[in-house]
């Protein structure tokens, strides 16, 4: 395997950290592990209640946690339990009082997590590697130690989410951070030197002027849709996770703001697919972002007409990202031919 080819392994894994995370949200899994980077201080969750419960005659494990009087409790040491329960073996675990097991939610949130962890140790091969660049093409070494830094980042990011037991403006700037780091895997790709025959492209002053406006409106879509996304989770909460047809009708001024964008980006991407079309231009990638976009409206006016079922929340966020991707993926393919 080339490293180029690794690279794109590598973005692959990151997007699947966006695909666990909106299935993390789809099934309110969020809170699953209560604690990070363990899981109820276990490498390996629990798979019953009874084994976060205290009970006699029964080894725990220092850092291990139980759930005792609805609150959370870490093990001061390893030692086997007495008839009675002895506060002094336990320390109250005060980050949240979110104190709940749900198996289901638990293994959703871990997957999610290892997901992020094999991404992690792939960021980080890709840096070793990247080291053969250093004299010929040192801007990707740079980039690639650059994605390593903000992976660490986000798995911060990803520890603060728990603390604030899943505070939206919290989720948002982690799934922002996320973006960020695919549209670095992006142009770090694109800095490879690749030996194979490149598509012909033919360069149009006009596609990349629109392009540059399409891209600045999917980031004020993307902005919106964080923001309709936090309004939605807010009064999902209120509602307890119920009456789902209630919940757009609710969102106000911004889900109207954010739908009005969407029919600016459709017919912005629209005339860069007709664009291309017409004149012949090869950039392949600009039907696929069409397509993109199209899965985008698609899956958003089945959340808005259809009492905003859960597993569109997903499709619709991956949607978003990947269209943001393709664009930012154009645009670096545009730029080297204005520049050549």
């Amino acid at each position: 395997m080339s490293f180029k080819a690794f690279s794109k392994v590598t973005l692959i894994s990151i997007f699947l950290i966006i695909v666990a995370g909106g299935v993390v949200r789809m099934t309110g899994s969020g809170m699953g592990c209560p604690d990070w980077p363990k899981c109820f201080g276990l490498i390996i969750p629990p798979t019953d209640i009874g084994q976060i419960s205290w009970d006699a005659n029964k080894p725990f494990e220092q850092g291990q946690m139980i759930i005792f009087e609805e609150q959370l409790w870490i093990a001061n040491s390893s030692f086997d339990s007495d008839e009675n329960y002895n506060s002094s073996n336990w320390t109250l675990y005060t980050k949240h009082d979110y104190a709940k097991f749900n198996v289901a939610h638990t293994w959703t949130e871990y997957v999610n997590r290892l997901i992020g962890a094999l991404s992690g140790i792939l960021t980080f091969i890709m840096l070793i590697w990247s080291l053969k660049f250093r004299k010929t093409k040192r801007r990707v070494t740079y980039l690639s130690a650059l994605v390593v830094f903000l992976m660490g980042f986000q798995g911060w990011l990803g520890a603060t989410v728990v603390y604030s037991v899943l505070q939206p403006v919290q989720i948002t700037i982690h799934m922002l951070m996320a973006l960020v780091i695919i549209a670095l895997m992006v142009y770090l790709i694109s800095e490879i030197p690749d030996d194979k025959k490149t598509t012909i492209f033919v360069f149009d002053k006009r596609l990349k002027m629109v392009l540059k406006l399409a891209i600045f409106l999917s980031l004020i879509q993307i902005a919106f849709g964080t923001q309709v996304r936090q309004l939605i989770d807010e009064i999902a909460k209120s509602f307890d996770y119920g009456q789902r047809e209630l919940w757009i009708g609710l969102a106000g001024n911004t889900f109207k703001l954010h739908r009005s964008f969407a029919i600016l980006l459709v017919l912005t991407n629209g005339y860069l697919f007709y664009r291309n079309y017409k004149l012949r231009l090869g950039f392949q990638l600009v039907n696929v972002l069409m397509l993109t976009i199209l899965l985008e409206v698609l899956s958003g006016v089945v959340l808005v007409y259809m009492g905003m079922p859960a597993l569109m929340q997903p499709v619709h966020l991956v949607a978003a990202a990947v269209l943001f991707v393709l664009q930012i993926a154009v645009y670096l393919q545009i730029n080297k031919l204005s520049s050549n």
